[in-house]
């Protein structure tokens, strides 16, 4: 139970302000034990990380000392053996950097596409030009004879039992 500290002397009026009944309690936090915890603490983890940086430092040079062996007898081999195919790439940016430009070289200059049957291409800009200008050829579908210029295709609306007429 906590004492009251706020009990008028004998002989004192007693302070409507003061409520005789509350109080803190002075015993329950020690601040030096908190403190010296804190400070154990880390004092600890100082000791143990150093600890492990010790027991690391150990171990690599026993393990250091167990491989020792000959630098000369590893260096024989002068060419490192490459593993078996398939082979990932050694350098993809340039790969693809070489690869893009390979492709740009084609996509924008003239060449033989089969001399023999006089197939050439021509840059992809000047095709686009050229198709705007001409347009796309197209041959009429048979069902669209049929159906006075029009074709036949499924409504959305009714899953496919009724069909649409769509000029061609």
């Amino acid at each position: 139970m906590a004492e009251n500290t706020n009990k008028p002397a004998h002989g004192e009026a007693h302070d409507p302000e003061v409520n005789p009944g509350v109080s803190h309690e002075t015993r329950d936090v020690n601040v030096f034990q908190i403190s010296a915890f804190g400070i154990g603490l880390l004092l600890s983890c100082i000791v143990v990380v150093f600890l492990m940086w010790a027991m690391f430092d150990f171990l690599f040079h026993r393990e250091d000392e167990k491989n020792r062996g000959n630098p000369a007898a590893a260096m024989m081999n002068e060419r490192p053996k490459l593993p078996p195919e398939p082979r990932l790439q050694a350098e993809p940016r340039i790969e693809l950097k070489d690869l893009r430009a390979d492709e740009d070289a084609i996509l924008s200059s003239y060449g033989w596409i089969d001399p023999n049957k006089g197939i050439v291409r021509i840059p992809i800009n000047q095709a686009i030009d050229i198709v705007a200008q001409k347009g796309l050829p197209s041959k009429p579908s048979p069902a669209g004879l049929d159906n006075d210029g029009y074709r036949m295709i499924p409504e959305d609306s009714s899953s496919g039992r009724t069909l649409e007429k769509i000029s061609q």
